[in-house]
């Protein structure tokens, strides 16, 4: 079965969603805690966090939508983050959701984006050494792992994706 998403821009109704989403175990595990503890704390984080990178940065966060069912299945968003060269491609996937696919059309439809709408020829991506799930979706999209690269606010190596014209896919996610 082909899924077909759409994306529509976070707005502060999307507390729910996102609620669940940042206290879910993968989202903590893999992501890290972000502090929200309430529906209310989802709604000042994207007040705080998601609407102000639009204004800055030009960026938005989406919903992605399962077109057929319309069930609001994750999120997904461009990044200019310090510690990663260029733009990079962020996406969360509710965990009943996981695994269907979701992830992989929303990374091809912000990658799209990136490249339409920003003029990049090269986008990225992070992720968790740990989070297998991440690196098969990011590998299934073509991006290629190019080495390690630590943020500015963690101490954590992430694995370092990267999709260009010009890339050759790197090695594998193996499972430990």
């Amino acid at each position: 079965m082909n899924k077909v998403i759409q994306l529509r821009p976070v707005t502060e109704k999307d507390s729910q969603l996102l609620f669940n989403l940042m206290t879910g175990q993968n989202w903590l595990e893999k992501i890290g805690d972000k502090g929200i503890k309430t529906v209310s704390d989802a709604k000042q984080y994207i007040i705080d966090k998601m609407h102000p990178e639009l204004k800055e940065k030009g960026f938005i966060n989406y919903v992605i939508v399962d077109e057929e069912t319309k069930d609001e299945v994750g999120t997904c968003s461009l990044h200019n983050r310090l510690g990663v060269p260029g733009l990079d491609v962020g996406y969360a996937i509710l965990e009943e959701y996981e695994g269907k696919g979701y992830a992989t059309l929303a990374v091809i439809q912000m990658v799209d984006l990136a490249i339409k709408s920003y003029g990049v020829k090269t986008v990225h991506a992070i992720t968790t050494e740990n989070n297998i799930g991440s690196c098969r979706v990011l590998e299934k999209s073509g991006f290629g792992h190019t080495g390690y690269v630590q943020l500015p606010s963690s101490d954590e190596n992430f694995r370092l994706y990267v999709l260009s014209k010009t890339s050759q896919k790197g090695d594998k996610c193996f499972k430990f």
